[in-house]
């Protein structure tokens, strides 16, 4: 008798560690894109530059745009170049002509100018440009090619 009953003190005592240890586990929740996008640039305080209205080149120093995507009125690139030694600019532009299709595209550049840094660590960082100067209309969709590059084009709907 004595036997039968710490066997089942043993087994009631290993079933509630069990019950105790699996509701102790961390539960995952899905996180969509802007969250993400909103979290990170408030842990990296990115800063988010105009686009401009403008023909002139700012910079003409190689960079891989990787990851391109828009949240709200906000375009992110994630952006990979070689230097680490001096600061390094990047400007968005577009000329104002915007292509006659439905929906309406646009080129926008990004200039990169590097400051002529010989440095060749690998930087990657995300870059960020307000988009409000793209539109047509107050509502509407306009598709963007990032450097002229169909590979790299982002629908923009406001």
């Amino acid at each position: 008798m004595k036997k039968h009953f710490l066997h089942t003190t043993y087994m009631a005592t290993l079933l509630l560690l069990v019950v105790f240890v699996s509701s102790c586990k961390s539960k995952k929740t899905n996180v969509d894109a802007e969250t993400k996008a909103a979290i990170s640039m408030r842990a990296y305080q990115i800063e988010v530059k105009p686009v401009i209205l403008d023909t002139t080149r700012y910079g003409k120093d190689a960079f891989e745009a990787n990851k391109v995507r828009i949240s709200g009125d906000t375009l992110f690139i994630d952006a990979e170049y070689s230097g680490g030694c001096k600061d390094h600019v990047f400007t968005a532009r577009h000329n104002g002509n915007y292509m006659k299709s439905m929906p309406p595209q646009l080129n926008l550049y990004i200039d990169h100018q590097a400051n002529a840094d010989g440095c060749r660590e690998l930087i990657r960082e995300t870059i960020a440009f307000d988009l409000k100067n793209c539109k047509v209309g107050k509502t509407g969709t306009v598709i963007l090619l990032i450097n002229a590059d169909r590979s790299k084009k982002v629908t923009y709907t406001y």
